[in-house]
């Protein structure tokens, strides 16, 4: 990995928040519009900015895409404002209330609910849990990984697996486990390489071909990717 400041790296993405054309409001408008197309957005980075900054909505859309996009933009907010704090289960439920307010779900009082019934996963060749089982295996992974002395980048890939297998929400569990995934890179000053919403199907192939036992494939996948912030290092 080419020789980064991570400390002033850090320090810059948590002051600009808020500021136009800044360090944190690039990587916000980036990571949010790759997330979002994994999951089939079809909003560009031009139309997210035009939606956020002036809440003008550019192209045909979904009503709860819409709704989804704008609450990402919070909900990336929230997580960056949790830097250095050990993940709990109370974030992840408040972010995906976040991710989820004023949506259908939202109206249906299911955001930040773990789910109460099966639902399928698309894309991926794994069983789910079942929601009996979902609260203490999130429990547990979130505790495991919170012992970890040294974290390395098999281990974030394999959280993010386990995450979507557990699948615990009855939506949102992708752009959630994306979050959480940025969450813990920062975290541990690992390299700032996320998925990327050109490469979705590659992304969605290497999480099912990958296992507990065997997360190369994943690896693999996201060693690939762009670095961030060697990308933007003239912005800190």
């Amino acid at each position: 990995m080419q020789k980064i400041d991570y400390k002033e790296f850090l320090k810059v993405l948590q002051e600009t928040k808020g500021l136009h054309n800044s360090l944190n409001e690039i990587l916000k408008y980036d990571f949010i519009y790759h997330s979002n197309k994994i999951e089939g957005s079809n909003f560009t980075p031009e139309a997210l900015q035009l939606l956020f900054e002036k809440n003008i909505v550019q192209g045909t859309h979904k009503l709860d895409d819409v709704q989804e996009a704008v609450n990402s933009f919070y909900t990336f907010d929230m997580v960056i404002d949790t830097l250095d704090k050990k993940l709990t289960m109370d974030m992840v439920k408040e972010w995906h209330g976040s991710l989820m307010y004023r949506t259908s779900l939202y109206d249906m009082g299911l955001a930040g609910v773990l789910k109460k019934y099966q639902n399928e996963i698309l894309g991926a060749n794994f069983e789910t849990a079942s929601p009996l089982e979902i609260e203490d295996k999130l429990n547990i992974l979130i505790n495991n990984f919170n012992l970890l002395e040294k974290v390395t980048i098999d281990d974030i890939a394999r959280f993010h697996l386990e995450f979507e297998i557990i699948h615990p929400f009855q939506d949102g569990n992708g752009r959630i486990g994306r979050f959480i995934y940025l969450k813990h890179l920062l975290d541990n000053r690992l390299s700032l390489k996320y998925m990327d919403g050109e490469s979705a199907d590659e992304y969605k192939k290497s999480l099912g071909v990958s296992s507990v036992e065997n997360i190369k494939p994943l690896v693999n996948y996201i060693e690939n990717q762009k670095d961030f912030i060697i990308e933007n290092q003239n912005m800190f």
